[in-house]
C-alpha cells in the first residue's frame, strides 16, 4: 500500500502491510476491499479527502467543506475528520459574509484572517499572495502589508525577495516591505544583507519595522537593548538603528546625503533616529572639530548613551 494522504497537516501514515495468507490445502481467496477496520485508501473516502485537500489548497472553502460534509455521511465516527469538516464549513460560511462587503476576493480572503487555524495558515498565506499580485501586479500592497510578507509566511523565501523588490521599486519609502525583505534574506541564509536592509529601514522608519518576529536574534534584542540596558526615553524600537552601530550589529553605511543634518532633514526624526545619524557622522568625520560637533549633539539627545560611546572607545 502507498502513503497515506496527509490531509490536514498531520504526520503521514504508512498504510498496513499487506497480508501474507498461508494455506494448507485448498487457496482461500480474499475478498477485494479493505480488512476489517482498515480505511480504503483507494476508495470512495480517499477520493472525497482528496477533493476536499485540494479545494483547501486554492482556498476553495464551499467545495471543500461539501467534499468532507459527504465523507461524513460514510464516515460518521471519525471524530478528527468530524472536527475538521465543522472548522472549514464555518470559515465557508465567513468567507461566504466576507465576499458580499467586497468585490475584491483578495480583499475577502483577507478578512479571514482572525479565523485561520494553524493547520491553514500557510495554505491561506500563499493563495492570498497569488491574489493580490493578480489583481494589484507583482509586489501589490494591502493595507500596509505587502503580498511580499503571505509569500515570506507561506514558507516562499525567493517569491518573497522578488514580491518585495517589486514593492520598492513602486515605493522606495516603504520600511514595512523593506522589513519583511530583510527577513526574506534572512531565511535564505544571507545575514549579512539582512542586516544592511535592517538597518536602512530603522534609521528611516523604525515603527514600521516589525522586529518582534525577526529570526535574526541579535536584530530583534535591539529595541530590548535600548529599554532594559540603556534605559532609553520613548519607544525603544527608534533606538535600534543606534544601538545596532554602537553594538556592532550594524556596520555604518559607507556614503550618506551630503544634506543628511541639515536642521529640515532632522526636523521630524525621533531622537533614537537622530543620534544614529550622528554617530554615523561622527564615524566618517575627517577632523576633530566636526568630530566634535557630532559629540555634542549626540550627548544633547543622550547623555547616558553618549557616556557608553566614549567608555567604548576610551
Amino acid at each position: 500500500m502507498g502513503v497515506q494522504l496527509d490531509l490536514f497537516g498531520e504526520p503521514q501514515v504508512q498504510a498496513a502491510a499487506p497480508i501474507e495468507v498461508k494455506v494448507e490445502e485448498e487457496p482461500v481467496e480474499l475478498a477485494p476491499g479493505p480488512l476489517p477496520g482498515q480505511m480504503d485508501l483507494f476508495g470512495d473516502r480517499w477520493l472525497r479527502a482528496a477533493a476536499a485537500q485540494k479545494a483547501i489548497e486554492t482556498f476553495d472553502l464551499d467545495v471543500a467543506a461539501g467534499a468532507l460534509r459527504e465523507t461524513m455521511r460514510s464516515y460518521p465516527s471519525d471524530a478528527a475528520l468530524r472536527e475538521r469538516a465543522e472548522l472549514v464549513a464555518k470559515l465557508a460560511a465567513s468567507q461566504r459574509e466576507a465576499r458580499k462587503k467586497t468585490k475584491s476576493p483578495s480583499r475577502a480572503l483577507a478578512a479571514l484572517a482572525p479565523e485561520i487555524p494553524s493547520f491553514l495558515e500557510k495554505a491561506w498565506h500563499h493563495r492570498l499572495a497569488e491574489l493580490m499580485e493578480e489583481e494589484h501586479g507583482p509586489g501589490a500592497v494591502i493595507d500596509a502589508v505587502p503580498a511580499g510578507l503571505h509569500w515570506l509566511r507561506a514558507g516562499e523565501p525567493t517569491r518573497a525577495e522578488d514580491s518585495l523588490r517589486r514593492t520598492l521599486e513602486l515605493d522606495p519609502s516603504d520600511c514595512t516591505a523593506r522589513g519583511v525583505l530583510a527577513e526574506a534574506l534572512f531565511a535564505q541564509d544571507r545575514q549579512h544583507e539582512s542586516r544592511l536592509i535592517y538597518r536602512d529601514a530603522l534609521a528611516v522608519s523604525p515603527r514600521d519595522v516589525d522586529l518582534r518576529s525577526a529570526e535574526d536574534i541579535s536584530v530583534r534584542d535591539l529595541p530590548g537593548l535600548a529599554e532594559e540596558e540603556y534605559e532609553l526615553p520613548g519607544d525603544p524600537v527608534e533606538w535600534a538603528a543606534a544601538i545596532g552601530l554602537l553594538e556592532g550589529v550594524f556596520i555604518p553605511p559607507a556614503t550618506v546625503p551630503e544634506d543628511w543634518l541639515a536642521p529640515e532633514n532632522l526636523e521630524g526624526h525621533s531622537p533614537g533616529v537622530q543620534f544614529y545619524r550622528w554617530l554615523v557622522a561622527e564615524k566618517a568625520a575627517q577632523d576633530d572639530t566636526k568630530r566634535i560637533a557630532c559629540r555634542r549633539a549626540m550627548k544633547a539627545l543622550s547623555p547616558r548613551l553618549m557616556k557608553e560611546l566614549l567608555a567604548r572607545k576610551g
